[in-house]
């Protein structure tokens, strides 16, 4: 992809999010707050950026990424991945040994051993075919389900300063994705990955994130910046372009007009009524 194009894409998808979100948001009923009197549309404002910092993954980071991959041949797949409605006990039993395993660092499974360990339990159901799945548990799903060249990929951007305890949970978010589409796809292949969409440190992410980012294996379960960027888009540098379009959308005040727009659309509900408050 070219880098025009690419930069095009990313101001265009960032753009839209945001207007999007703050749209979203100013059209919700909100409790009062003293300081709507006082200064309601900076009072908005915070709010909004405020929502925005804690759900950057889907406000952002999520919309953004399927546009790029979009424009580099991938196929943006709008489903949900659903579990089996009853976990067959050799499947579960698998998943159990290898999330032991590895939270205790044993070493007898690794992130390439896990992944086909769970595949290869899955193979019975070439035969004897799961037909019953249901929605998948809070906090087990795909945010960004991928596909080209016979690959499903999944993603889920998270925070780029996770505590210890998170990565245990997105161990078992990983290993569940591969159990619940082997389950329903047993000759399928799919990748999965935790991706950190940037590296807010100085330095090397992995050695300054907590743990090393441990039981997760970077590169094989987990990615950073570029690692995530690049493949999407086939470009080398693509955080670059990222950084350098959102401070071209800065200095163009393409964003500043449009939000104004909407603060003025929605002047009614960013400034109550004293009488009616």
């Amino acid at each position: 992809m070219e880098k025009d194009v690419l930069k095009a894409i990313i101001k265009t998808a960032t753009i839209k999010s945001i207007i999007n979100f703050t749209d979203r948001t100013l059209k919700k009923k909100s409790n009062f707050q003293i300081l709507d009197l006082l200064m309601p549309k900076e009072r908005k404002i915070r709010s909004i950026v405020g929502g925005m910092e804690t759900s950057m993954g889907t406000t952002l980071w999520e919309p953004l990424a399927k546009e790029i991959a979009k424009a580099n041949g991938f196929t943006v797949v709008n489903e949900k991945l659903k579990k089996p409605t009853i976990m067959p006990a050799s499947l579960d039993a698998t998943l159990g040994l290898i999330r032991n395993d590895r939270q205790n660092y044993t070493n007898s499974f690794n992130a390439e051993s896990s992944h086909q360990a769970i595949k290869n339990v899955c193979q019975p159901f070439l035969v004897n075919r799961i037909t019953e799945f249901s929605k998948a548990p809070t906090g087990s799903g795909v945010d960004i389900w991928l596909f080209k060249d016979g690959v499903d990929w999944f993603f889920d951007t998270k925070t780029v300063q996770p505590n210890v305890g998170d990565f245990k949970k997105f161990l078992d978010q990983i290993m569940n994705w591969y159990a619940y589409y082997y389950s329903n796809k047993p000759d399928g292949h799919a990748e999965g990955r935790i991706v950190f969409p940037y590296n807010p440190y100085d330095g090397d992410f992995w050695d300054k994130t907590k743990a090393g980012a441990r039981p997760l294996t970077p590169g094989l379960e987990a990615w950073v910046e570029d690692d995530f960027w690049d493949f999407l888009s086939g470009y080398a540098g693509t955080f670059h372009l990222i950084k350098e379009s959102f401070a071209e959308i800065n200095q163009e005040r393409t964003l500043e007009a449009s939000l104004d727009k909407i603060f003025d659309r929605n002047a009614s509900i960013i400034t109550p009524d004293p009488d009616e408050v």
